[in-house]
């Protein structure tokens, strides 16, 4: 009896469990319409990590950290437009920057991502940039969209919006 209570219970047990389905968190999901193939997933938060460790570097000024975490070619598209191809240019404009407004750099989300099957990773995140031009303060809304190469800042893009947030 003990035994056939016992089997029962394994039954039971095992009976209840199914091998986990592929979901589409597994295969991806979204698109990129230049790569038809590719589709994205959930990143590690090391790359979130890095880009917070970025942002530090930033609003303490300190060019020799933010050179430190940019790839030599790095790539920066500015919400005016304007472009920015190497470390020492992002260097000399932010130098010019700093000195200006004295910009500083609040998160308030941000999410890694890595395309599947390419493998890149990625972040995507948005920032309150505060800045003091003439004694004037006012704040923008900073949303960028980021891919990190073997641990470096490669290339990002910066949309901005005009914010009333004091």
């Amino acid at each position: 009896m003990k035994k056939l209570i016992f089997l029962s219970i394994v039954i039971i047990v095992f009976g209840c469990v199914s091998p986990a389905a592929e979901s589409a968190s597994d295969e991806g999901v979204g698109f990129f319409k230049p790569l038809p193939e590719e589709k994205f997933i959930t990143g590690s938060d090391d790359v979130t990590d890095l880009w917070m460790k970025y942002l530090d570097a930033h609003n303490a000024q300190d060019m020799e950290a933010i050179k430190s975490m940019s790839a030599d070619s790095i790539y920066i598209l500015s919400p005016d437009g304007s472009e920015i191809f190497t470390k020492e240019q992002q260097a000399d404009v932010l130098k010019e920057w700093f000195a200006a407004a004295n910009p500083k750099w609040d998160a308030y989300w941000a999410m890694p991502y890595k395309s599947v099957p390419g493998g890149a990773d990625w972040i995507i995140a948005g920032h309150n940039v505060t800045m003091n031009a003439g004694g004037e303060e006012t704040t923008e809304l900073h949303m960028i969209d980021g891919e990190i190469v073997d641990g470096k800042i490669a290339r990002f893009f910066v949309y901005a919006a005009k914010s009333s947030i004091k």
